[in-house]
């Protein structure tokens, strides 16, 4: 007599639920992660612990998790708005199969139930991968002519490295939620959060930030550049499809106010321009270091409280005066900074060169400050022929 294993869920008990996915950018659900769920008659509970047995066998994996992307394929194609669905693959499922059968069973299922395969998002899940990442790409790639849309998941959490991004393209980047988490109270992880945000800009992707729990963790995602959200603060995984515009109201409020929150956070940036407007249109005259120094001296007392440093640099990107830097108990010169060539940092020329097109000062993006950590904006400003005022703004 064979004994069941109480591990292994029948297949009558598995059920496909359904995260909403929201567009930050019209406010609406654009598509559901389908996440798997064992039925039972005393609740309902996760499947992952499932999936993440390793004495159950990977074909039994494997079995319960086709069954659970048919139910969600079939759902889906039968919704009537063009909802999209993310679906999550381990890259050595895909690659064992398709190296094994030649066949990728999701293509299968789409054309079974003819749906567009544009509503369809390949999750390319966090896992450690041995096989060719070669090889791997290339079949990838069969997803990605068939018409689906490649994401990669788990980003910054070990294994999504960027070889993995550089490789197999995707066109989103679903970004860990711990590192969104960390973020909020840690500086270094901002940054980091930030750079994602760079690499997807770079090479053509889109940013979700799943796992938002919090308005706090909203206003996060909406810093960092990102494009869809998902989490907790919507809707945990649910067996139905939700309204497309169920969070509408909700998210023009949030987004609403931060707008009107960075609007007032640029203006104060933007007010050192007009604190400075006698010193950057008067004709200025530098020859040298020393009085290069004076210039800074002289202006000092007209610049924000949140600006944390001061220099002047020529236009050829060596710095020709000493670093003027704010501290609790005052200024303090440091000389050491003369002749310092600054064109390496990659927003150096491009300002320069926008300062003498638009003949006005610049704000630059934000980012982690070398020295002390900080997040801080840089705002430049040309004084006098071929000389330009750069300020250290804190945030």
């Amino acid at each position: 007599m064979q004994v069941k294993n109480s591990r292994i869920p029948p297949r009558h008990e598995v059920r496909p639920y359904f995260q909403p996915i929201i567009s930050l950018q019209n406010q609406r659900i654009v598509g559901y992660e389908t996440l798997g769920r064992w039925v039972r008659e005393h609740g309902v509970e996760s499947l992952g612990p499932f999936f993440q047995d390793p004495n159950i066998s990977e074909d039994m994996h494997l079995m319960i998790d086709r069954h659970l992307r048919e139910q969600a394929i079939e759902r889906i194609a039968a919704a009537s708005d063009e909802s999209e669905l993310f679906i999550n693959l381990k890259p050595s499922w895909i690659y064992r199969t398709y190296k094994r059968t030649g066949v990728l069973p999701t293509i299968e299922l789409l054309k079974k139930y003819q749906i567009n395969p544009s509503r369809i998002v390949i999750e390319i899940t966090e896992e450690e991968f041995t096989g060719k990442l070669q090889e791997l790409t290339w079949i990838v790639e069969l997803y990605r002519e068939f018409g689906c849309t490649i994401a990669i998941d788990d980003v910054g959490s070990g294994f999504s490295n960027f070889d993995r991004i550089a490789s197999l393209q995707p066109k989103i980047l679903k970004v860990d939620l711990n590192i969104l988490k960390k973020s909020i109270v840690h500086d270094g992880y901002r940054a980091v959060m930030q750079s994602f945000s760079i690499v997807a800009a770079q090479i053509g992707a889109s940013l979700l930030v799943e796992g938002v729990e919090t308005k706090q963790e909203l206003r996060s995602a909406l810093q960092v550049g990102a494009r869809y959200v998902q989490g907790f603060l919507f809707s945990k995984a649910e067996p139905n499809l939700q309204q497309p515009d169920a969070y509408k109201a909700m998210l023009e409020e949030e987004i609403k106010s931060f707008g009107e929150d960075e609007f007032q956070r640029y203006h104060r940036l933007l007010s050192v321009h007009q604190r400075l407007d006698a010193l950057i249109n008067a004709s200025v005259h530098i020859s040298n270091a020393e009085e290069a120094d004076a210039v800074i001296e002289q202006s000092i007392g007209n610049v924000t409280d949140n600006c944390i440093r001061m220099y002047i640099c020529q236009g050829d990107g060596y710095q020709i005066s000493s670093n003027y830097t704010r501290s609790e108990v005052g200024w303090s010169k440091d000389e050491s900074y003369r002749q310092a060539n600054w064109t390496w940092r990659p927003y150096f020329i491009s300002n320069i060169l926008m300062m003498n097109l638009q003949k006005q000062g610049i704000l630059s993006q934000a980012y982690t400050d070398l020295d002390t950590s900080r997040q801080i904006q840089t705002y430049s400003c040309a004084m006098g022929e071929g000389y330009y005022l750069f300020l250290d703004l804190s945030i």
